[in-house]
Order: structure tokens, then C-alpha cells, then sequence
């Protein structure tokens, strides 16, 4: 599949709803053991979870949102998500690149040989995981990108959450540049709690999208439409892009590095750009 652009978050309490999970628009579905189940119910959730990946998991790439390493559930969900067939894991609450390294040399033990993709995805939820991302997104080769978590950060940093997000813009920065500097994919940005207000969701992820997320968290498939319609690019970017890399390798061979297009300045950088735009779209 192309790089994902949504992942739905869907309860390992009920697998009706991940059935609906799977057969939704959704590009990744993540089955969540963790903030989504009482403590009472954790090893029922693990069950659920592990019958869903056994009928599904080769329809649908689903990965598993485990327990904190602080807790006593998580090396049991981590071994059932893996034997099981997930292609990825979650961690939630990281804040140190030795978290990252227990959980990963736990998977490699349990998956021992085996040459089979899989990720690991550090979810970044408090102060102390924003100052050290850049540690977090090195830490291991298992690490694929990084996921925000905002409410979480905001409780732990005492912000009130706006519409606008201006209280979360250093925080998604750092993940962006962090992801970039350790040479991994973008990060992925937070939920919009909000199932009832479209045009928030939209303004939040034309926000992250602008400042270089290039996919969303979602917690119901009603917001999928608008999350991959932001991240889509369109027939006409795509338009603008080819004419813009025509324009300036023609110019190029003539010894021209600088020209104008539809009366936009076009140099090295922005004809790189355009064609990162337009070769990413042109293979799908």
C-alpha cells in the first residue's frame, strides 16, 4: 500500500467493532489495549485481540496499542499482539530511547528470525517525550514514526487545547524535525476528540499537514474522509508540479537554474520540491 494516511483507533473490547474497524476506509487499524479498557478487562481485551488479528490480519493491516512499560500487562500484549500477527506496536508514553530498546529487543526475541516487516511506533504523550523525540526516533531500526499524542501532553503540561492548536505548535514541530533528523517517515498527529465538529478536524490537519505530518490519528471512521482528503494530494498540485518539473529540466539542459513558471519563481529548491510531489503521485 501507498503511505498510510489515517489510523483508526477501535477498542479491543468488542469484535464487532473491529470488524467495522477493518472494513471501514481506514489505511491502518489500531487495536487498543490500552486507554480503552478498564484494568478489569485487560485480558479479556487480549483475547478479543487475539481472534481478531487471526481472522483479519491478513485483510487489513492492523497494529496493536499496548500497555505503558510502567504496567504489568504489557510484555503479555506485546507476546500475544506479535505471535498473533500484527504488523506493528504501538507504545504509548515514551519518553527515553532505553523504553524504546526494551520494547524492541522484546519483539526480537519473540519474532526471533523472522524477515516479515513489522514497526514500532512510539506514541510521544508528555513533556519528557518531546524534549528527547529525536532519541525516541533513533533509537532502534524498528521505529517507523512517530505518533503525537496532544490530550495526554496537555494534561501533563498544563495547556488548555484551542481549536486553533498555537499551544501545540512546538510541540508538533519538534516531532517533525525530530522524525526527520533520525531519518525516519513523518510523524503521525494527534486525535480530534470532537466526532461532531467537521470543520475542526479539517483546520487541525491542514494545520499538521502544513507544519509536516502526513497522517492522523482518527477514533471514529466518520472522520476518515476529511483526513485523506487533506493529505491527498490533488489533480491540480499534481498538474502544477509536472509542468513546474518539465519547466525546469528543459531549462536545465540549456544552462538555466532559475526561471518562472505561471509567473511563480522556480529554483533548485522549489523544482525538488515539485518533483518529490509529482514522482511521489505518479507511482500510485
Amino acid at each position: 500500500m501507498s503511505k498510510p494516511y489515517s489510523y483508526l483507533f477501535v477498542p479491543a473490547t468488542s469484535f464487532s467493532l473491529i470488524k467495522k474497524a477493518v472494513t471501514s476506509k481506514a489505511d491502518v487499524v489500531i487495536i487498543d489495549l490500552e486507554d480503552a479498557v478498564a484494568l478489569s478487562e485487560k485480558q479479556a481485551a487480549r483475547e478479543v485481540m487475539k481472534e481478531a488479528l487471526k481472522v483479519y490480519k491478513k485483510e487489513h493491516k492492523i497494529i496493536v496499542r499496548i500497555n505503558a512499560l510502567e504496567t504489568s500487562f504489557w510484555e503479555a500484549d506485546l507476546e500475544t499482539a506479535v505471535t498473533n500477527g500484527a504488523a506493528g506496536i504501538m507504545l504509548p508514553k515514551a519518553e527515553n530511547e532505553q523504553g524504546i530498546q526494551t520494547a524492541s529487543n522484546k519483539i526480537r526475541e519473540i519474532r526471533e528470525n523472522s524477515d516479515e516487516a513489522f514497526e514500532l511506533i512510539p506514541l510521544i504523550e508528555s513533556a519528557k517525550g518531546i524534549q528527547f523525540a529525536y532519541a525516541i526516533a533513533s533509537a532502534d531500526p524498528l521505529v517507523s514514526a512517530l505518533a503525537f499524542g496532544s490530550i495526554d501532553f496537555s494534561l501533563d503540561i498544563d495547556c488548555e487545547l484551542t481549536p486553533e492548536g498555537l499551544e501545540l505548535l512546538f510541540a508538533r514541530s519538534q516531532l517533525v524535525i525530530a522524525s526527520k533528523a533520525a531519518g525516519i517517515g513523518p510523524p503521525i498527529d494527534a486525535v480530534y476528540p470532537n466526532l461532531t465538529d467537521e470543520n475542526g478536524l479539517k483546520n487541525q490537519t491542514v494545520f499538521a499537514n502544513q507544519l509536516g505530518f502526513k497522517a492522523k490519528l482518527v477514533i471514529h471512521p466518520k472522520q476518515l474522509d476529511v483526513v485523506h482528503q487533506v493529505f491527498s494530494t490533488s489533480d491540480e498540485e499534481i498538474i502544477i508540479a509536472k509542468k513546474i518539473v518539465e519547466a525546469f529540466e528543459k531549462a536545465e539542459k540549456e544552462g538555466i537554474a532559475s526561471i518562472k513558471v505561471d509567473g511563480q519563481f522556480v529554483d533548485y529548491p522549489i523544482y525538488k520540491k515539485a518533483k518529490k510531489t509529482y514522482n511521489r503521485n505518479s507511482e500510485k
